[in-house]
């Protein structure tokens, strides 16, 4: 072997070196906080800066799976809930801590949106909108004809009468990203592997979450959820979707045909008043620098309450693989009516564990 040859495989065996010790966060070989235990959740209080808000005590849930090895890289879910919820009812409903529990070993971090409404109540949310949008208002801000609106306490500008700002104004995106060094600084994570889903006001979150943190996710998975208008920009890094969406929801409106009307930039209108994408035009979006496709995308549910999934490939740009999935149901996961709501979590997961990005954290 010459030098020169020795020299380039040493270069080489430290750069291949050197991008598997990036998959591992530093929490790996730390040993777990007292009273956590694997196969359990745990409530974690985080100190966040928010850049509107100061330092802001935030809340999530963590679930550690049962087969948990503080030495082996551990995907992680982060799972969003929808408007009024918590981070309780989340793991009940979405199931993902089950499927953690199963076979292939994940954490699942189940956020707490900010619910600072002075009406008082359970007013989780998580701020993916404004009312001066990048399209305009995302609402019809003539409230009259649609009720007006609780406005937040951190929304100081809100007016119940003619805002569009339906949820709290703390920065979700920054208590993401807190989350996320949080958990890579106490537990062992592969980093190529982070995904993220929610459910209505969580799914919205999705969207508009893929536009500002494509640099720490390798997919999303939305469920009954779309951009409002002006908030659901392309990923800038490359990030796969799975998205599932019942085709009777009116709530967030599949088409048009299940909307008030049509809105501005070819909305649809919600019942509410509010301006969202409609599906077929998100999906096509997403789908622009796609080769192949649309494909069946096989699940095991395939049939049940209608259900099926298509499949788009060979994409480029900010998208790597996109999944499009319907079902005969509403503003709901699938699989409700036969009571087997784990099975959309076992989609979900099967499609994101197939997805790894190329970490740049």
């Amino acid at each position: 072997m010459t030098t020169h040859t020795a020299t380039v495989s040493a270069i080489l065996l430290a750069l291949c070196l050197g991008s598997a010790y990036t998959l591992r966060s530093p929490g790996c070989g730390t040993s777990l906080p007292h009273g956590f235990h694997p196969g359990h959740s745990h409530l974690i209080t985080l100190q966040v800066d928010d850049p509107g808000m100061g330092m802001v005590d935030r809340y999530f849930r963590l679930h550690i799976p049962k087969e948990y090895d503080i030495n082996n890289e551990t995907p992680m879910v982060v799972d969003y809930h929808g408007w009024t919820g918590d981070s309780h009812s989340q793991e009940k409903d979405s199931q993902f801590v089950k499927v953690a529990d199963e076979n292939e070993p994940f954490f699942v971090a189940t956020p707490d949106g900010m619910g600072d409404n002075p009406e008082g109540g359970n007013w989780g949310s998580f701020n993916c909108s404004r009312t001066d949008g990048p399209l305009g208002p995302p609402c019809d801000i003539d409230r009259e004809r649609w009720g007006s609106i609780s406005c937040y306490s951190s929304c100081p500008l809100c007016d119940s009468m003619t805002s569009c700002d339906w949820t709290s104004c703390h920065d979700d995106i920054a208590f993401t990203r807190a989350l996320v060094d949080y958990m890579s600084e106490n537990f062992c994570l592969d980093r190529s592997s982070f995904h993220q889903s929610g459910v209505s006001n969580g799914g919205m979150f999705s969207y508009f979450m893929a536009s500002q943190l494509s640099d720490i996710f390798a997919s999303i998975a939305p469920v009954a959820g779309a951009p409002l208008i002006g908030f659901g920009d392309l990923p800038q890094n490359t990030l796969s979707l799975i998205d599932i969406h019942g085709v009777n929801d009116d709530t967030i409106p599949y088409d048009l045909d299940h909307a008030e009307g049509q809105g501005p930039h070819k909305s649809v209108i919600s019942w509410d008043g509010y301006y969202y994408e409609e599906k077929e035009k998100t999906i096509n979006k997403w789908v622009s620098g796609c080769s192949a496709g649309p494909e069946p995308y096989p699940t095991e549910m395939d049939g049940q309450t209608q259900f099926q999934c298509q499949v788009w490939t060979g994409c480029q740009g900010g998208t790597s693989e996109v999944v499009a999935c319907t079902a005969d149901h509403g503003h709901d996961y699938p699989f409700g009516e036969i009571n087997q709501y784990i099975q959309g979590a076992r989609i979900m997961w099967n499609f994101m564990k197939s997805h790894p990005s190329n970490p740049t954290i």
